[in-house]
């Protein structure tokens, strides 16, 4: 039975994804009141943008998930707005009104490529990951007019893990397309080729990189490819870490072979190399590992000469004036847990507490499956997509967690008063207006771009 008192409280809600949803639904569902602030059209965050556009299974099956949990009656969603943008944060926690305010904002700023000076080439040379995965899922799209990226040939990225194995990835499809049109009249989609591979692709046409007068592209990594967060050991025995160690060392290699770039290991980015005001390469440093431990030789360089750098190092939560920062992480009352410090209203969830943005596993939950996944699938095209349908549902698990401990913290709130929830009301109703809001259905229904698979099918 749902405590009545429970409809007098408000909570805001920044951010509506994976965390944000699961945690406005909880909510709802005991029958609290939400907001959520969502600072994009769609809720759907790194679903909708972070991930290629060719995950189309995960990212149906992940934001109809979303749909259904913030379709409800106690939940009002807002979007396109920016809090710090559009509303501080200051007037957020001290004159709305909110029981609590729980950010759920995840993490979209680029980690900067620690190269002195290199962020002078951003969009001239130097593409960071976030913009080049929007351009990716959004460019096909009729009325697009966001960046527009050309993926040179020698094009080197820097960074690991998974994310970065997607842009290799997008990156090779794109180069390879264009060069099958341009040189050989042929036209091969997007789908075809993430399902093939290039190299099963080129075999059939009896046709190498060379032949397209392609050299390919280069992805430096600072550790090995074993030591790649590609999968995360079951416990810390020597056992598991190697086995670990093995999957992810045979995952960055099938890659580098099906999609035909070159990987170079222990090697970290050092300066720039600039002309005329044009980026023309990167000199690098090698590195080597002592018990696990990097140590960088920076005496012993060598230089890739090239016009184009992806940076894919990870993202940050973009900070938000008002909340207070180590550094780039949200200073929290206890390392492990959900309060922000200085506050005894605001807590946070997800990524906004990790500070990771990059797709990870999760070692607290769903160990064995995610083994499972990986061992039996590693070779098999879906292998990703299965486990990233499997990172989102720990997730939520934790965020189940974490909502617990949260409710409790409401419950011990005074109880709003009708003079604060028509304040709440008032805002949110305006905010909604003013962008044309009328539902939650008809909203996503009419945000929602059209997607490059129904163009194909058409």
């Amino acid at each position: 039975m749902i405590d009545n008192s429970s409809k007098k409280h408000y909570i805001a809600i920044i951010g509506g994804s994976i965390s944000g949803s699961e945690a406005a639904f909880i909510l709802a569902e005991k029958g609290y009141r939400v907001v959520i602030f969502e600072m994009n059209s769609l809720p759907y965050g790194k679903i909708e943008d972070g991930l290629p556009k060719w995950h189309i299974n995960l990212r149906n099956k992940q934001e109809q998930n979303i749909d259904q949990k913030l379709n409800h009656e106690n939940i009002r969603f807002v979007p396109n707005v920016k809090i710090g943008r559009d509303i501080s944060f200051d007037d957020l926690v001290n004159n709305w009104g909110f029981t609590v305010i729980i950010l759920a904002n995840g993490a979209w700023k680029d980690r900067d490529l620690p190269v002195n000076d290199i962020n002078k080439f951003i969009d001239k040379g130097l593409i960071y990951q976030n913009a080049l995965l929007y351009w990716y899922n959004h460019k096909h799209e009729p009325n697009y007019n966001g960046p527009d990226f050309n993926i040179k040939d020698g094009t080197v990225v820097i960074g690991g893990g998974l994310s970065s194995l997607d842009v290799m990835k997008l990156g090779m499809i794109e180069l390879v397309q264009n060069a099958l049109l341009k040189h050989k009249g042929l036209d091969i989609d997007l789908f075809t080729f993430e399902k093939k591979g290039i190299l099963k692709i080129l075999n059939e046409l009896h046709l190498t990189l060379k032949d397209l007068k392609l050299k390919g592209m280069q992805l430096v990594y600072r550790r090995n490819a074993a030591d790649m967060p590609l999968k995360t050991p079951r416990d810390n025995s020597k056992e598991s870490i190697l086995k670990a160690r093995e999957v992810s060392d045979k995952l960055l290699k099938k890659y580098a072979e099906n999609f035909m770039f070159q990987f170079i290991p222990l090697s970290s980015p050092l300066e720039k190399i600039e002309n005329n005001g044009k980026l023309e390469g990167v000199i690098f440093h090698k590195n080597k590992l002592i018990d696990q431990k990097l140590i960088p030789l920076k005496e012993d360089t060598f230089k890739i000469e090239t016009t184009m750098v992806i940076s894919s190092i990870g993202s940050l939560p973009e900070k938000i004036i008002g909340l207070p920062y180590d550094y780039s992480i949200l200073k929290m009352k206890n390392k492990n847990g959900y309060k922000v410090s200085g506050f005894t209203n605001v807590f946070a969830i997800g990524n906004a507490v990790t500070g990771k943005g990059n797709i990870r596993e999760s070692k607290k939950h769903g160990a064995d499956m995610t083994n499972k996944i990986i061992n039996e699938h590693l070779l098999k095209e879906d292998a990703i997509e299965i486990w990233l349908k499997n990172y989102n549902e720990n997730i939520r698990s934790e965020v189940q967690e974490q909502m617990d401990e949260i409710e409790a913290e409401i419950q011990s709130k005074k109880i709003m008063p009708d003079i604060v929830i028509d304040n709440i009301l008032s805002k949110t109703k305006k905010l909604q207006e003013k962008i044309g809001y009328k539902s939650y259905e008809s909203w996503i229904l009419s945000k929602t771009p059209i997607r490059l698979e129904d163009m194909l099918n058409k």
